[in-house]
C-alpha cells in the first residue's frame, strides 16, 4: 500500500505528522511531505488513521505504480 499527498490542498494543520511521524513531515513551505511512501503491514493501520483524519483531504492511498506527489 502507497500513500501520496495531493500538492496545493494541504492546510498545513499537521494532524498527519502527529499521528504518524515517521511517514509524514511539513516541509519548509508549510506542505505536508510523505517520508516514506511504501506502508508497512504493522504501520497500516496507523497511517490509515492519519489519511482519514486529514482535514483537507491532501492525503489519501494509491496503487503502487503512482508517485507519492499527485
Amino acid at each position: 500500500m502507497k500513500v501520496v499527498h495531493t500538492q496545493g490542498m494541504c492546510g498545513g494543520v499537521e494532524t498527519c505528522v502527529e499521528l504518524a511521524p515517521d511517514y509524514f513531515v511539513i516541509g519548509d513551505d508549510g506542505q505536508t511531505q510523505v517520508a516514506v511512501a511504501e506502508v508497512a503491514d504493522e504501520d497500516l493501520e496507523r497511517v490509515t488513521h492519519a489519511v482519514n483524519e486529514c482535514p483537507t483531504g491532501a492525503l489519501r492511498f494509491a496503487r503502487d505504480t503512482e508517485s507519492s506527489h499527485a
